[in-house]
């Protein structure tokens, strides 16, 4: 059975410690994401961290929108010229800086026991299928037929959305196809190698424009694990309008 690192983790959309300047008036600091969650905010003042009595959370009385952001008021105005300022907050997930509203990161995580999480069976093929994705394909030195050319395509005018649509169901299915034959290798040579995590066949693959921004494309994969159970996920790809 093979397992390897979750990469895949739930965005938790915290903004750690982001340098703020104090306002004019001394007691105003403005996060430059919004604030989603007061509960959850906390302030530093070269490196120490206040405590919550010294501050309260306000909107900012000079925006006037339909979404208010709020800002850190401070109770009394902050007398030391030297001192800095750090926030750590929780922001809208939109405005999220790590996963960019897409509310998973790529990044190793810990469970409960406080030991690394593992991909395993469906997840770890889940898993795969996305690195032979997003790999540029010939950048890996040691396997260079590993990945697709979708990133030949970032950057790219959307003259002619068909085309591209069909490009990138080729790389993706060619990429898939090839990860497909390698496992059957693996199973030929009696590498142990569970059903879960083997790949049956690919379903669909069905490219869109997303609705909220003209200028990513998406490419929906379904695919099956020798296992039956159907999975599925989604790359982006920014083009340009």
């Amino acid at each position: 059975m093979s397992f390897d690192l979750n990469l895949a983790t739930v965005c938790d959309h915290r903004v750690f410690r982001e340098l703020v300047l104090l306002n004019e008036d001394r007691r105003s600091l403005r996060m430059s994401k919004p604030l989603a969650a007061a509960a959850n905010i906390e302030i530093y003042a070269s490196d120490n961290l206040l405590p919550r009595s010294m501050y309260t959370i306000i909107y900012d009385p000079n925006t006037i929108s339909v979404n208010q952001p709020r800002m850190v008021y401070l109770r009394s105005k902050w007398k030391s010229p030297y001192d800095f300022f750090e926030v750590s907050y929780v922001t809208i997930k939109t405005y999220c800086p790590k996963c960019i509203g897409l509310e998973t990161i790529d990044d190793i995580s810990f469970n409960s026991r406080g030991l690394l999480s593992e991909a395993r069976d469906e997840l770890l093929l889940m898993q795969n299928l996305e690195k032979w994705t997003i790999t540029e394909i010939g950048s890996n030195p040691f396997h260079g037929y590993v990945g697709t050319s979708l990133i030949t395509l970032i950057g790219q005018k959307i003259s002619d959305g068909d085309f591209l649509a069909t490009k990138i169901t080729q790389e993706i299915t060619s990429a898939l196809q090839k990860f497909q034959d390698l496992q059957a290798q693996y199973r030929q040579s009696g590498r142990p190698i569970t059903d879960g995590e083997t790949l049956q066949s690919i379903e669909n693959i069905e490219v869109r424009i997303d609705e909220n921004d003209p200028t990513i494309m998406l490419a929906d994969v379904t695919v099956i694990a020798r296992s039956g159970k159907s999975l599925s996920y989604t790359q982006s790809l920014r083009i340009r309008g």
